[in-house]
């Protein structure tokens, strides 16, 4: 069953804390100099996770462009708490929002809004289905957001868990 719980949103004042960067991270495959082979450079495989996040991130951007509104960036600071929440969810198999006050504060936001799921099996999905919610619509095209991040776990009920957390410092 695929539950969307309401949306929470809140904004306060705070000074603004320098931006995280996110890098590519590549696998080197080396070969000893003595073979005749040369170095070969491979990408390493997405977990699904990453590849649940990564489409969820598209998605969200492509349904802003759709209306007229800049993509957002992601955001490390705010990887490292959707990332925490996804996994919190799916440890308890249970969907609940986080306190958007300590994000605000540790990611020195000026505002912060975030959305909840559990049951879908992509990050399209998840993004169609947040759409398709009043709440969870108004968050991901709220002008007023700059960065977002998006992460996902399966819990052992086989479920996935998605938090995705939005702000602007």
């Amino acid at each position: 069953m695929r539950r969307i719980p309401p949306v929470r949103a809140l904004t306060a004042a705070l000074a603004p804390a320098t931006a995280a960067a996110a890098a590519l991270t590549l696998a080197l495959v080396s070969v000893p100099a003595s073979s005749a082979q040369p170095q070969e450079r491979t990408r390493p495989s997405a977990t699904p996770e990453a590849t649940y996040a990564t489409s969820a991130l598209a998605a969200t951007n492509a349904a802003r462009t759709r209306n007229q509104l800049k993509a957002l960036d992601a955001d490390g600071c705010l990887k490292r708490f959707a990332g925490r929440q996804a996994r919190a969810m799916a440890s308890q198999q249970s969907m609940y929002h986080q306190d958007l006050g300590a994000i605000m504060r540790t990611c020195g936001l000026v505002m912060a809004g975030e959305n909840v799921a559990v049951g879908y099996s992509s990050g399209t999905d998840v993004v169609r289905g947040w759409m398709g919610s009043p709440g969870h619509r108004a968050n991901i095209l709220n002008r007023g957001y700059r960065i977002v991040a998006v992460a996902a776990r399966a819990g052992a009920d086989g479920q996935w868990y998605s938090a995705q957390v939005f702000g602007r410092r």
